[in-house]
């Protein structure tokens, strides 16, 4: 099965959220009218930490969309069937005509990363820009990315490319179908 993937070099996220911005008016996640801070959904998160100590300190930030899981436990929570990974692609997707609002899938998931939209009872999440991908685009978080820290393609490519540069992945972070890298050094 191809696998489509992120790839994030952590050298170059500034955590920006320039990404989670784009993501959430390309998903038309925020009403702008009463949307209130903490409250608003998103597909993908920044997230950070700091390394070192004063006066010798740095914040290294990157991405967390969907992960995309190869074996996901979203899907097997689902007792609606509602959630599928597509065979072509492997891009996981939740079929909203067959959400039946349970949230087992949001529970399921360890990354954290499955909404959950109330009035309309039904959970959503990152499918990688589906519908973008499927014109021959990119996801729009990859699209906007103000570093070029995100790149997108299929997963296998995306290594052999990033091992051919030299770069490190870092497989403590890359578990599942996404990507992280970066220099060595």
């Amino acid at each position: 099965m191809k696998q489509l993937s992120l790839a994030i070099d952590l050298d170059r996220c500034i955590g920006c959220k320039t990404c989670v911005a784009a993501c959430r008016n390309a998903k038309g996640l925020v009403d702008h009218a009463s949307a209130l801070p903490g409250a608003i959904p998103y597909y993908l998160r920044v997230e950070s930490d700091r390394q070192g100590v004063y006066p010798d300190i740095s914040i290294r930030s990157w991405v967390m969309p969907c992960q995309h899981c190869k074996n996901a436990a979203c899907i097997k929570a689902c007792k609606a069937e509602a959630i599928v990974k597509d065979e072509q692609t492997g891009i996981v997707r939740i079929l909203a005509e067959k959400c039946t609002g349970s949230r087992a899938c949001i529970e399921a998931c360890p990354y954290g990363v499955i909404q959950f939209d109330a009035a309309r009872n039904k959970a959503h999440k990152c499918d990688l820009c589906w519908d973008r991908v499927h014109t021959g685009q990119k996801p729009v978080c990859a699209e906007v990315c103000l570093t070029d820290a995100i790149r997108f393609g299929e997963k296998e490519l995306l290594k052999m490319e990033l091992e051919a540069e030299g770069k490190e992945i870092v497989k403590k972070m890359s578990a599942q179908s996404m990507l992280y890298f970066r220099t060595p050094g």
